[in-house]
């Protein structure tokens, strides 16, 4: 088998990469991750590294391109087949614990619809310090569109 584990290692270097650095994140106990868990066929430490990597192989190879990453479709949900997919940098970004809250909602709204940058972010928790509510600070438009910039018509 460890001819075999390393032949398919070798040929898929960058999906060896997202399934250790997924069992490091977990096994570390890395900052929102202490509460998550790896299925016991993917996990280093429970079926070893050679057979858990190939379990991994099986069940996430196929869509795998190496400018995707992994994520989980649930995220308070753990690392298992049916809860992972690969998806580009922006959508595991959303899909984060943080924007399955209130907050993370109203402030993926104002991103949506005032631009994905700082200047956004920055204005809604402004807002939001000084009483708005999170509907309100994502939903209305900025009174300027910068220094100099002129006033949006309500």
């Amino acid at each position: 088998m460890a001819g075999f584990f390393t032949q398919v290692r070798k040929h898929n270097i960058q999906l060896w990469h997202r399934f250790y650095k997924m069992n490091q994140r977990v096994h570390n106990k890395w900052e929102h991750y202490e509460d998550i868990k790896i299925c016991p066929e993917w996990d280093m430490e429970v079926s070893g590294p050679e057979q858990a990597f190939l379990n991994f192989w099986e069940d996430m190879a196929d869509d795998f391109e190496e400018d995707l990453m992994i994520d989980r479709i649930n995220p308070h949900g753990h690392y298992e087949p049916h809860n992972c997919r690969w998806v580009d940098a922006k959508t595991s970004g959303l899909n984060k614990r943080f924007h399955h809250t209130d907050r993370g909602r109203w402030l993926t709204q104002a991103k949506r619809l005032w631009g994905y940058c700082q200047t956004t972010r920055i204005r809604f928790w402004r807002r939001v310090k000084k009483g708005w509510s999170f509907q309100d600070a994502a939903e209305t438009p900025p009174k300027n569109s910068g220094p100099g910039g002129k006033k949006s018509i309500k």
